[in-house]
């Protein structure tokens, strides 16, 4: 199950716009490193610093694969939620802690791209992955993953109510469900944010500056219905909410469409018997992206290991772990996983673009709503 821990989203777009503006240097890029299509191995031993958020996972044998195959040792430095990750890779801009960086999104690239963090590589298995998950064109960033959040139920609460599961953002807002539903606070949390920015590309009002807009006012409408905000992933869904592991009293909750086959330990459990289940039409797409870092000790490792995570058995391993999909879209899911995810057609997605312009002001308003 993913853990995403609290941090400051205000802060990260100051620090970016500050970096930004005192930045001298142009990012350099790293060559190719594939031998014929196979990782390089390093004559001699290396180690290679990767800066990761804490939800980040990898099974051991598959990191044990790329350092035999290397000769290089990897170090994860866990780094607090991908909001505190890129602010904390910001504040070392061209003298970093680590030499790759993943976990930030496409609500991040802006900020990111504007700091100058990366150098650019483009990886030769970047073919293999779905272009529609290729945004970056500068090649500084790699899609690694995607998923969806959305807003989650606990199927036994509506079971013994009787109510109907929401399946709307307006049904939300329904006096039936007053009280019921936790989200995270998009200025602290990336599924917060994600979900804010859901209902900006719902209802519209984005480029609408004052209180009187399209998805505020949605947002007042929630409040009215009782709607609980906490600072993190972890407090919403472990302390909060109320299906599966979820210790709390509200049974709706904004997770990610992948967290049901996390409830599930019986794999002949019907679907519609799993604990928790996905309202789809909420769904709002995020991609994570892995970099090298800008002034990292050793580049030719950190685009190893880029090309790494971009092959079959990192990409396979993904889903188990981090319980997100892989972006090889020709990589095999775990059978948990295919039957208790349920399919997101059509998320919702703003460009990431419009987000970097606009996240700080649209923060600024829903904080005076909440505040």
């Amino acid at each position: 199950m993913r853990r995403l821990i609290a941090a400051g989203l205000l802060a990260l777009t100051v620090l970016g716009g500050a970096c930004a503006s005192e930045k001298s240097e142009t990012s350099s890029s790293v060559s190719p490193v594939l031998v014929d299509g196979s990782l390089p191995r390093f004559e001699n031993s290396v180690t290679l610093r990767v800066m990761t958020h804490d939800s980040f996972a990898v099974s051991q044998s598959v990191l044990d694969e790329f350092e035999s195959a290397t000769n290089v040792r990897v170090e994860l430095v866990s780094s607090g939620d991908a909001v505190a990750m890129t602010n904390a890779a910001i504040l070392t801009v061209g003298n970093p802690v680590a030499d790759v960086i993943f976990g930030f999104d496409e609500n991040l690239l802006g900020s990111v791209l504007r700091s100058d963090l990366l150098q650019q590589y483009r990886p030769e298995r970047l073919e293999n992955v779905d272009p529609a998950f290729v945004i970056d064109e500068s090649g500084m960033a790699t899609p690694i993953d995607h998923g969806n959040v959305c807003v989650n139920f606990d199927r036994g609460a509506f079971s013994a109510s009787g109510l109907p599961i929401p399946s709307t953002f307006e049904e939300l807002v329904d006096p039936s469900v007053k009280n019921d539903l936790v989200v995270e606070d998009p200025s602290t949390s990336t599924p917060g944010l994600a979900f804010m920015l859901a209902t900006i590309a719902k209802f519209g009002g984005g480029d609408d500056a004052t209180d009187g807009a399209a998805w505020l006012n949605y947002w007042k409408q929630l409040k009215a219905n009782g709607v609980s905000v906490v600072d993190s992933w972890e407090t919403a869904y472990y302390a909060n909410f109320s299906g599966g592991s979820g210790k709390g009293d509200r049974p709706l909750v904004v997770s990610y469409a992948s967290s049901p086959p996390a409830e599930v330990s019986d794999t002949s459990l019907p679907v519609d018997q799993s604990p928790t289940g996905v309202v789809t039409q909420t769904c709002y797409r995020q991609t994570e992206f892995a970099g090298i870092l800008r002034g990292a000790s050793q580049p030719q490792a950190a685009a190893a290991f880029i090309e790494f995570m971009l092959g079959g058995s990192f990409q396979a391993d993904v889903p188990g772990q981090m319980y997100v999909y892989p972006v090889v879209t020709s990589t095999p899911l775990p059978d948990t996983f295919a039957k208790y995810t349920a399919p997101v057609d059509a998320p919702l997605a703003l460009p990431y673009s419009d987000v970097a312009a606009n996240r700080e002001r649209w923060i600024s308003q829903w904080s005076a709503l909440f505040r």
